[in-house]
């Protein structure tokens, strides 16, 4: 029977062996398997059911040989398992992430004025004389054609042509491209309109004292 320092019994097979390059050290070794390893394997000591104490027996004195304790006597007067107790109002109340506000966005635009803008001209008419109504009617006729592109890419490659040729504000020659703008620096149903968009997404027709515009977000 093989005993550690401590005088604990070994798993059989095993034997402990003194290291060649560390006395101080030890090792244990399996002799059949040749397996070593540093920590002992020690043979696990019988664990005895303990003897029921005196209250948990069925009939309230002492168990006697061969008496045994229903699961219900043992497990009478304990709490309820924590997974059965309801959540207290605190443990409820589990704050969702808030998105991040957006502070700005980038977008381009086409804007047709009528003779009640702001300043009714333009570089492609030096006086505006149409109204609303018929500036109106122009962008949505506009909009047809871009809401029939089939992809983004179109999408935007067919806005940036349309801003050059019929748009009213200077940002034609770039396409109808405004860049980056933040809050507060636009007209307020302007803004309201751009920020309200998802990303790639046209707008419907937006009035603003400046005319109608036509904006399709792009970040």
């Amino acid at each position: 029977m093989a005993l550690t320092a401590g005088q604990e019994e070994l798993q059989d097979g095993w034997e402990k062996k003194t290291s060649r390059s560390d006395p101080s050290q030890v090792y244990f070794l399996h002799q059949q398997s040749g397996k070593t390893q540093w920590e002992p394997p020690l043979k696990r000591p019988r664990v005895r059911a303990p003897a029921l104490a005196p209250h948990l027996s069925r009939s309230g004195g002492v168990a006697g040989a061969g008496a045994t304790a229903s699961s219900g006597d043992l497990f009478a007067g304990l709490p309820e398992a924590a997974s059965d107790i309801a959540p207290t109002k605190e443990a409820q109340k589990i704050p969702e992430p808030q998105p991040k506000p957006q502070t700005h966005v980038r977008a381009l635009h086409l804007l047709k004025k009528h003779a009640g803008s702001r300043r009714p001209s333009s570089w492609r008419e030096k006086v505006i004389t149409k109204s609303l109504e018929e500036a109106t009617h122009l962008l949505k006729e506009i909009r047809k054609r871009l809401v029939a592109c089939e992809t983004k890419d179109k999408l935007r490659a067919e806005f940036e042509r349309l801003a050059r040729k019929e748009s009213d504000c200077g940002s034609a020659q770039e396409g109808g491209s405004l860049g980056k703008f933040g809050r507060g620096t636009m007209q307020p149903a302007f803004e309201e309109a751009a920020f309200g968009l998802k990303v790639d997404e046209l707008s419907g027709i937006v009035s603003t004292d400046s005319g109608v515009h036509l904006i399709l977000r792009l970040e």
